[in-house]
């Protein structure tokens, strides 16, 4: 595998420059008192096994936020620099560091571009964290300082939401319209929740129970995931065995949401995709929609003990019948172990515990790339579909690479040792030293992960560079193309394994579970960035 051939391919971020900064944990934050704190417990239910990227916000084309629950943070990831850490901030006070049983534990996260906040949720509370200035434009700025100092997280039940609903440990997701127009929360026998993501006082208005279970065949217990459509005009939720897309803007423009109409599309994702595993019975977790194709998180449902990584399907909308068709499979096995492996859609492996992906906003009308947090693997994983979107019939030219942001952050953020050395998640990122790289085009070589390490102890370095020290040599200017042309890259091995585990409790891996013998690659090209497979 390590000798094998690497499509490279470009990220097609606009903005190049890299900035790192040393920050301090805000600790004039939002205090959890012992008894809202004690509801939070008992996070190891089916819905929840599995600790790390639980769910992602695409903020840019560069930059998404997500929330880990193996750390308790939301971080700020920058996706030209092979996955780096920009801002972070944590969840819970200082003072439970030492006890995660007493950390929000988040499994969603949401925010528009204009929004001043963020959304996340854990099954048992609805937060809002208040920011300094809309992520959108900390990204604009290329310096997301005042997320990590000035952000503040509060718990709010809205006035119009019953209160029967809260700490019952069955909150699910949460959906903010890209426009701020809409935001939706999901709850598993409750059904659908509004609110308005531009002013989420306590006393909002549009904030009511707007999809009660038993509305549009919508059943209790079954819904996974939400989703505004880029339109604007429905937003999708997703069930283990179906999706409904639910209508949020009719032919006058307005919400029937509004006015407690609920008109849906009812999707049997099961009934198209089992065919691919013989009739097997399958589990779905999230869809997303781009132009005339549906793209589905799922997996044959495992046996119990079993963790067989997670897979994508495409589905085809056709306009003369008036409904989805022709399932696919484009990326990941769903049959095979949780493993992370780039290249292919084909060859691609994902963990098993993904349960949200998003469609990465682009400045290209024809590049389509789908965000997954890849919670096993503690990574963002990225699912290049241009060409099956825009040809329509080339699903194998599907390609996935990783953003492998996990730099020891938990031993980083709460080891005595790491935060006395005043080290934080964003001074983890990038690690400077010595290195060694032949340039020019008569010093192109081809060669395993073997060799390369022997030829650089031949020449004194040592051992292969770590993806921390290859962002340090990225961010200092040195960009080695073998003709010196900025449109131009080149691939170098990294000193990283593609290896993790399943975290059962926050914290980090004490030994691999799988990908030990995979080695990363880092893939330069200074007009695009860093890019890490």
């Amino acid at each position: 595998q390590m000798n094998r051939q690497v499509c490279r391919y470009q990220l097609r971020l606009a903005n190049s420059s890299l900035q790192f900064t040393q920050r301090s944990i805000n600790t004039m934050k939002w205090f959890l008192s012992s008894l809202l704190l004690s509801v939070f417990t008992g996070l190891s239910s089916a819905d929840l096994v599995g600790h790390g990227p639980r769910a992602i916000y695409p903020i840019t084309e560069r930059y998404v936020a997500l929330v880990d629950s193996s750390i308790d943070a939301v971080l700020i990831v920058d996706n030209n620099a092979g996955g780096a850490v920009v801002g972070h901030y944590v969840l819970h006070d200082e003072s439970v560091n030492d006890n995660p049983d007493r950390w929000v534990n988040p499994i969603s996260i949401t925010s528009c571009a204009d929004c001043k906040h963020i959304f996340i949720t854990n099954p048992f509370m609805f937060f809002k964290i208040a920011l300094d200035k809309p992520l959108a434009d900390m990204a604009r700025s290329l310096d997301f300082s005042g997320f990590t100092q000035k952000s503040q997280i509060s718990p709010v039940w809205y006035d119009g939401w019953n209160p029967k609903y809260q700490n019952d440990g069955n909150i699910r997701m949460v959906s903010a319209a890209a426009d701020g127009s809409s935001g939706y929360m999901t709850h598993k026998s409750g059904g659908v929740f509004s609110f308005n993501p531009l002013s989420p006082s306590k006393e909002d208005p549009s904030a009511k129970h707007a999809i009660k279970i038993g509305e549009a065949g919508i059943e209790e217990n079954d819904i996974n995931g939400i989703h505004h459509t880029s339109s604007l005009k429905n937003i999708i939720l997703t069930s283990s065995k179906y999706v409904h897309i639910v209508k949020t803007r009719d032919s006058d423009g307005n919400n029937p949401l509004d006015y407690d109409k609920v008109t849906a599309y009812k999707l049997p994702l099961d009934y198209h995709c089992d065919y691919l595993y013989g009739g097997t019975d399958m589990t779905f977790m999230d869809m997303v929609i781009i132009d005339d194709y549906a793209f589905v998180l799922g997996h044959p449902t495992p046996e119990k003990g079993q963790h067989n990584g997670v897979a994508l399907y495409r589905l085809t909308w056709d306009d003369d019948d008036e409904q989805w068709h022709n399932c696919v499979q484009i990326a990941g096995s769903g049959l095979k172990d949780a493993e992370w492996v780039d290249g292919s859609g084909k060859e691609a492996r994902f963990s098993a515990t993904v349960h949200d992906i998003d469609v990465l906003p682009t400045a290209d009308s024809k590049s389509h790339i789908i965000v997954m947090p890849d919670t096993g693997n503690r990574a963002v994983r990225f699912i290049d579909v241009s060409y099956p979107v825009e040809a329509g019939d080339e699903t194998d030219k599907v390609r996935v690479y990783s953003a492998p942001y996990n730099e020891h952050l938990y031993e980083v953020m709460y080891s005595s040792e790491a935060s006395n050395a005043g080290m934080t998640p964003e001074l983890a990122m990038a690690s400077d030293g010595k290195s060694y790289y032949h340039g020019g085009m008569e010093n192109l070589y081809t060669m395993n992960f073997n060799a390369a390490q022997d030829e650089c102890a031949r020449v004194g370095i040592g051992r292969v560079c770590t993806l921390p020290e290859i962002r340090a040599r990225f961010a200092r200017g040195q960009y080695p193309t073998p003709d010196g042309d900025d449109e131009s890259w080149t691939t170098v091995w990294m000193n990283e394994d593609c290896s993790s585990c399943h975290l059962a409790d926050p914290g980090a891996c004490e030994s691999s579970d799988w990908g030990d013998e995979y080695k990363m690659i880092a893939i330069f090209r200074p007009v695009t960035g860093l890019e890490a497979q």
